[in-house]
């Protein structure tokens, strides 16, 4: 039977508990696969196909020894604004629309479909089980007729749903009885038991309620899963977005609107001396070691809030005795001019200044780069080495006045050659297209010693772990634990 994990909100555990379940399964013997239907996000990664799936079914993709695929996630969300997404279907861009427009446009409606059940069908033929993940709230009365997150993919997937209830925010029985009595008579039969999440304390104090829940709705509970504090998944949206640490080395995350990616710092907690922390006002940026702006979808808007805020002038304050590394979108907001004829980044066309901080132009053009990506350094203490990533971006930056740090030579498997990043020596300014250039230890160990020397810490070697290793490690926790508290055969054979 294939599995289907909804809840009755969100930043409920689905994501961890999905991830859990494909590494137990997987290890079993069965070939497993991770399914989301329809996920909104600004964290995502490039697919096998060169197509972009959402960061999180590219997680589950790995733990369950797969390589990520557009049919893990055959349409994502990524929001530009307040009321306006970047929809992409099977991989690939299709349509910048509001979300009243997405409910409303057939063609794209019907594209969104489409690739979901075609997906579903090739998935199928291909793996004995297949784990599917629900979105927000599993049922609202407002969205249930046009919904491709949650009951409906279930029942074309012929799967069996299971209710994630978050017992640490409260009201989870409740919830689940009344999502049971909200359903129709045929979403209802689709599912077949519930998990208590993030419980903390005794679980004998729940054996009344627990017979409640089952006695009042006629399903099963399947287990208890205690509270797990201290793990590094891949993030679905900025609710994951925390401190790292508590070392010597002071690192200043700024986290403005539209923040993407931001695991490209999740590396950092291979090392005991940083402690990475959260800005997201002026007043708390102090004097760090090492200052990251992390990617944005709209550079544009990012860099009009850092203006609005002052953090412009918070950072231009620092220039100069700090480290700066800016990443894909961080790195194009360092730069001078960002340019967008087509209006594909700020919504309106037109040409948009940069911080300044180093001499790049970002020209934006329509078709966008998606790849996992080898790249070369050119400059002292990075000549010669390999350095791997990967890339999501539209813009490319034009050199000016600065050298370039690295060459991309690999693209998809692909040979070519396009130069990227900056390093300006003097300034301690670095900056790159390369999203992970963190979890290659070369280019952690290269910025990293840049800012311990610049705050008289003695340098070091990074862990040779990379991200992808540092993933498994802790998903391996993570499964350890929910095998022992969760009647998994009961879940995957109805016994």
């Amino acid at each position: 039977m294939n599995l289907y994990i909804v809840s009755t909100m969100s930043d409920s555990g689905k994501t961890t508990i999905v991830s859990a379940l494909l590494r137990i399964l997987s290890r079993r013997g069965l070939r497993v696969a991770p399914f989301k239907a329809q996920n909104m996000s600004l964290n995502s990664y490039p697919s096998i196909e060169g197509g972009e799936i959402a960061l999180a079914q590219a997680m589950q993709a790995y733990v369950a020894g797969l390589m990520p695929s557009v049919h893990y996630n055959p349409v994502l969300v990524k929001p530009m604004s307040i009321d306006r997404a970047e929809y992409i279907i099977l991989g690939k861009p299709r349509a910048q629309l509001t979300f009243n427009d997405y409910l409303n446009d057939g063609v794209i409606r019907r594209l969104a479909i489409n690739a979901i059940r075609s997906s579903m069908r090739k998935l199928r033929d291909e793996f004995d089980l297949v784990i599917g993940e629900g979105a927000g709230s599993a049922y609202e009365p407002n969205l249930v007729s046009r919904d491709l997150a949650n009951f409906r993919p279930a029942e074309w997937l012929d799967a069996g749903v299971f209710v994630v209830l978050d017992i640490d925010r409260g009201g989870s029985f409740i919830q689940g009885l009344g999502l049971i009595k909200s359903l129709p008579p045929r979403w209802r039969r689709l599912v077949k038991g519930f998990i208590i999440n993030k419980f903390r304390g005794d679980e004998k104090l729940l054996s009344t309620a627990i017979k409640w829940l089952e006695e009042k709705t006629g399903k099963p509970v399947l287990g208890v899963l205690p509270y797990v504090d201290g793990l590094w998944l891949w993030p679905e949206d900025s609710m994951n977005l925390g401190p790292i640490g508590n070392g010597p080395l002071n690192i200043a995350l700024i986290a403005y609107p539209y923040i993407s990616n931001f695991n490209d710092v999740y590396p950092l907690i291979l090392e005991d001396d940083v402690t990475v922390r959260i800005v997201r006002d002026p007043r708390e940026l102090g004097e760090p070691h090492l200052i990251i702006l992390p990617g944005s979808k709209n550079v544009v808007a990012s860099l009009d809030w850092m203006r609005r805020t002052g953090m412009d002038k918070a950072l231009a304050r620092v220039r100069g005795s700090v480290v700066f590394l800016g990443i894909c979108g961080g790195f194009q907001a360092m730069g001078r001019l960002l340019s967008d004829p087509y209006g594909v980044e700020a919504e309106a066309p037109g040409n948009y200044h940069g911080l300044g901080f180093v001499g790049i132009n970002t020209i934006y053009g329509v078709s966008k780069v998606v790849s996992l990506s080898r790249a070369v350094g050119l400059r002292d203490g990075l000549e010669g080495m390999e350095i791997r990533g990967y890339e999501i971006h539209r813009g490319v930056p034009q050199y000016v006045d600065d050298e370039p740090l690295i060459m991309i030579r690999e693209r998809n498997g692909k040979a070519t050659k396009q130069l990227d990043g900056v390093l300006r020596e003097g300034e301690f300014i670095v900056g790159v297209t390369l999203h992970d250039a963190l979890g290659d230890p070369n280019f952690r160990s290269f910025v990293l010693n840049m800012a311990r020397e610049l705050a008289g810490l003695p340098r070091r070697n990074s862990s040779v772990s990379s991200s992808i290793e540092l993933l498994l490690s802790q998903v391996d926790k993570l499964a350890s634990i929910i095998e022992d508290k969760l009647n998994i055969d009961l879940m995957v054979y109805g016994n």
